[in-house]
């Protein structure tokens, strides 16, 4: 059993909170319906989409979109969170290495915040071939090898955080040969036992990412360093690929 499916629970808001802000979602949003020039009433499909803060933005734009994960705790909490502001996604619950849904269904994809490399090679690569069997574009963005390498301590990262209560211990490595970047949070709340959770996700270079959306069948991909669409570089935050 993938590690994921215990991971992307009730918690995963509290420990990722600082990335989940509205107005990061928003400028993430805006680049994704530049890039693949959606337009009101496009399909889109939002893989991998957690508590649905793309999808429900998107669908704010008057985009249809279908949300799919594999979290039902997620989904459930996405579903909450449209109910509050009457924006409607459909939400599927789906493995995105196999989709249940039918091909050419979508005119574009995005599959955002470091969703691919929580397995192995081959399980990446399905995911990215089932993206392409149900839309022609898709816009990856992850994490990349280099950056992670180039802020990398030898005897791994520590951090800690305070949040709504809870406070957040957090250890970091990364494993050079296999390129596996591991995590593990402690989450403490007072007279509560502590929940301690794994994390593991693959680390891919630039150069692999391309690699596989080739692959996965698309043939002109273009490559950004962050959202504001500045070219790829080896010190760029994160890796964005526009691929169709």
């Amino acid at each position: 059993m993938g590690w994921w499916r215990d991971f992307f629970d009730e918690d995963y808001p509290v420990l990722y909170a600082p990335a989940l802000d509205p107005e990061r979602t928003e400028r993430e949003v805006a680049c994704a319906v530049a890039l693949l020039r959606l337009r009101e009433g496009s399909r889109l499909l939002d893989l991998c989409c957690g508590t649905g803060r793309h999808a429900i933005a998107l669908r704010r734009r008057g985009l249809r979109v279908a949300g799919v994960d594999s979290s039902f705790k997620l989904l459930k909490l996405a579903q909450e969170r449209a109910g509050k502001v009457g924006a409607f996604p459909a939400w599927v619950g789906g493995d995105a290495r196999e989709l249940p849904l039918r091909a050419g269904a979508f005119d574009a994809a995005i599959c955002l915040f470091n969703s691919i490399g929580y397995g192995t090679d081959a399980e990446a690569l399905a995911m990215l071939r089932e993206a392409r069997r149900c839309a022609p574009a898709l816009l990856l963005e992850t994490v990349h090898r280099d950056e992670h390498v180039r802020n990398a301590a030898p005897g791994g990262v520590f951090e800690w955080a305070e949040r709504d209560g809870v406070r957040i211990l957090v250890e970091r490595r990364i494993e050079p040969v296999s390129g596996i970047s591991s995590a593990k949070f402690r989450m403490q709340r007072a007279g509560q036992a502590d929940v301690i959770k794994d994390f593991r996700h693959r680390l891919y270079a630039a150069t692999e990412l391309v690699a596989l959306l080739r692959k996965a069948g698309y043939e002109r991909i273009d490559c950004y360093g962050d959202y504001d669409r500045r070219p790829f570089a080896i010190d760029s935050p994160l890796f964005l690929a526009h691929a169709r």
